[in-house]
């Protein structure tokens, strides 16, 4: 009977170690499949968050682009007549606006929803600002002035605009990337 009784509790301690030793490799390939699982999904918000960034570079390149070429608005100097041709800079701008907005639709499919509504806001005040130039021109034909020396203040609050809604196109970037996130540098 104690052959028995060692058999049985050999029996027991070999099927009780394979259940011990089954679950814990249970539990090791779940362990195993979640840590593989969060690797992935870190992956996937790196290349996201990099792509966003890629897009938001993109998009302030292309405004500061858009500044330069209304830099060089401001000096022209009216045509003689309101009749003559544009000056050249207006469709230089008008196309760096253009540039502005194809950056603008990279924007809002790298997303998030709030970013889309910020780079609107920042392509339609540089198409104001143009429109504010274009009207400027008209009304100042002949005179030999730079278009920056005039006092024009609906010129001025669309450049204000302009510039307020780039702040604020930069501060939305900056918390989607987190760069808001305190202790952030």
């Amino acid at each position: 009977m104690v052959e028995r009784a060692a058999a049985l509790i050999s029996a027991a301690s070999a099927l009780a170690g394979v259940a011990l030793a089954g679950a814990f490799t249970l539990f090791k390939g779940r362990q195993d499949r979640l840590d593989k699982q969060l690797d992935r999904d870190e992956q996937r918000n790196v290349m996201q968050r990099q792509a966003r960034r890629e897009a938001y570079v993109a998009f302030l390149a292309a405004y500061h682009e858009v500044e330069r070429k209304f830099v060089e608005v401001g000096d022209v100097i009216p045509p003689p007549h309101a009749d003559d041709l544009v000056a050249p800079e207006l469709p230089a701008t008008e196309a760096a606006i253009m540039t502005l907005q194809q950056a603008g639709d990279a924007v809002a499919l790298e997303g998030p929803p709030e970013m889309a509504p910020a780079a609107d806001r920042v392509v339609s005040a540089c198409w104001d600002a143009l429109s504010e130039f274009a009207r400027l021109i008209a009304d100042k034909a002949g005179q030999a002035q730079r278009l920056c020396k005039y006092d024009y203040p609906s010129r001025d609050r669309a450049e204000t605009e302009r510039d307020l809604a780039a702040f604020a196109f930069q501060d939305a970037a900056r918390g989607v990337l987190g760069g808001n996130t305190p202790g952030l540098r």
